[in-house]
């Protein structure tokens, strides 16, 4: 085993937000002693503080969920709204923002699996290990996503995308900014970082975690995530195997009740994030963002900001509307008609129950209706358009509507539009059009912005690129 200094977990603070500056006075001190890291039980804490910081309302525990879709055509502003304008409206440096929470996050993964490295490999150790892999796969393609373009969609061969930290470092008597100085690598390096992560995260959880429990990864978990993963790098033949296991494997299925259920129950998780009553009252928590808004005279779904009556931010688009059949399909259950501000407006309540029942209120990040939407669509691009159909059959069924009438080519569209109904509000819209290399569509008469526009892609923000002297910015910022 390499002979390496261990960075102290909070050193990863440095890739801090632009928005907080005080990120850069920071203690070097560990949660846990080092001697107490080294064994399986501190590695685990590790894992599990990172699942914590997942939570955060700046990562996905809100913004990550939200704003692609603020920044697609599913959403509108509120009347007299002040958050998510700046993304709506796409101004330049607004966009999504999770690098220092990503980065605190990976630098507590190389932690576990490098100390997991060094014990013998239990299936307990196997497994923990399984998650942090992913878990870091999971970060660097968020941050890929967000902060550079998926390979084969690049502009004007601009091809840089984050730093690539994957082992534990520490230099004695460098100072802060030295350490922090790390290049970004390029968008192949990255994607080829996670493809290995995911591979070998398989293989660890595989046959030594028995488990389905959808609160923490699972090898199904790892497949479904996979099959998103070559979507966005479009490589459909890998998209469709990794689908085939998850859907096979998985311990859900499509769920043909309640729609709202889903949610609430989390029937359809293959994996979630899992809140406390008390996590779920925080005011800048998703459940209050759409949580139950009640004073008497007005009531509405709280989709935005709202933290109390009449604070709701953000409403359901028009466009949106539109496409859902309000009849027939049971999508529609989870929609909420207010009068607002002296308008008629729609809020979602796929995340209604802020009150805080424990079990019952927390995130999907990783449904296996998406995975199915998944394999369609690779299917469709495969000119496979019978299993296609069969797919997106499979889902508009279950969600009450007939079997599609698109065809062949045109089936594609079609399990493009399910998608935006399925996976609305769920953080999906934005990257979608993304990742097909498409004009990002924008609500109620908004002008498209192009594929090739700059604020597609966030900026590196200004404390991160003071930091570290190494770090080029995206073009146009």
């Amino acid at each position: 085993m390499k002979n390496i200094k261990i960075i102290f977990l909070s050193i990863f603070v440095l890739f801090a937000s632009s928005s907080c500056d005080s990120m850069l006075d920071v203690s070097t001190k560990h949660a846990l002693p080092q001697d107490k890291i080294k064994t399986a039980a501190g590695c685990e804490s590790l894992i599990i503080g990172v699942y914590d910081m997942l939570q955060d309302s700046y990562y996905a525990g809100r913004d990550l969920i939200c704003i692609p879709d603020v920044m697609g055509d599913n959403t509108q502003l509120s009347p007299g709204a002040t958050s998510y304008s700046g993304q709506y409206n796409f101004k330049p440096y607004y966009n999504m923002d999770i690098w220092e929470s990503a980065y605190r996050q990976i630098g507590a993964l190389n932690e576990a699996i490098f100390y997991l490295s060094e014990l013998e490999q239990t299936p307990k150790v196997k497994a923990l290990t399984g998650e942090a892999l992913f878990l870091r796969a999971y970060n660097y393609f968020n941050l890929s996503i967000i902060y550079s373009r998926v390979p084969g969609k690049l502009v004007e061969n601009f091809n840089l995308c984050v730093p690539l930290l994957t082992e534990p470092f520490f230099n004695e008597g460098s100072s802060i900014t030295e350490q922090a100085s790390v290049p970004r690598a390029t968008v192949d390096a990255v994607w080829g970082q996670i493809a290995d992560d995911l591979t070998n995260a398989y293989t660890m959880l595989n046959n030594n975690d028995g488990s389905n429990y959808p609160n923490r990864v699972s090898a199904v978990a790892v497949k479904a995530f996979q099959s998103r993963f070559y979507l966005y790098k479009g490589e459909w033949d890998n998209a469709v195997s990794a689908a085939n296991t998850a859907i096979a494997d998985s311990e859900v299925s499509l769920y043909n009740g309640l729609y709202t259920d889903i949610f609430s129950k989390g029937t359809e998780s293959i994996w979630q994030l899992n809140y406390t009553v008390n996590e779920n009252m925080k005011s800048l928590s998703l459940h209050s963002t759409y949580g139950t808004l009640d004073n008497g005279a007005r009531d509405a779904e709280g989709f935005g900001d709202g933290t109390g009556p009449g604070d709701a931010q953000l409403s359901i688009s028009t466009d949106f509307m539109n496409i859902l059949d309000q009849s027939k399909d049971k999508r529609f259950s989870a929609v909420r008609k207010v009068h607002y501000y002296g308008q008629d407006l729609w809020w979602t309540t796929k995340f209604n129950s802020w009150g805080g029942v424990f079990g019952l209120d927390n995130i999907p990040l990783i449904r296996i209706s998406e995975i199915y939407l998944n394999r369609a669509e690779a299917y469709a691009h495969l000119k496979n358009y019978t299993l296609a159909r069969n797919d997106v059959n499979a889902l508009r069924n279950v969600r009450g509507l007939g079997n599609a009438d698109a065809v062949n080519s045109e089936l594609l569209n079609e399990i493009l539009l399910q998608r935006r109904i399925e996976l609305a509000f769920e953080g999906h819209r934005f990257f979608d059009m993304k990742r097909l290399g498409l004009p990002i569509s924008r609500p109620n008469g908004l002008s498209e912005i192009p594929y090739a526009d700059f604020r597609v892609v966030a900026p590196i923000g200004a404390t991160e690129m003071d930091v570290n002297k190494k770090l080029v910015n995206n073009p146009g910022y």
